[in-house]
């Protein structure tokens, strides 16, 4: 298997886990926090917004600017 599959099939299993998640929060709202509330508690000092943005501009840097 070449290195670019396995990326591929990193990033679909990255994608079904999300869905799932999502599905999830959706049929077990009293177990699971849907992913919305979670972001937004994650997020909610201004660090934690500064490191989110920081993060996502490194992922978008390194993965997908090609």
């Amino acid at each position: 298997m070449s290195d670019r599959a396995i990326v591929i099939v990193g990033f679909a299993l990255v994608l079904v886990a999300t869905i799932g998640a999502v599905a999830v929060t959706h049929v077990r709202r009293d177990l699971v926090a849907p992913v919305g509330e979670t972001i937004a508690y994650l997020t909610r000092t201004r660090a934690a917004r500064m490191a989110a943005v920081l993060v996502w501009a490194w992922l978008g840097w390194h993965f997908l600017a090609r």
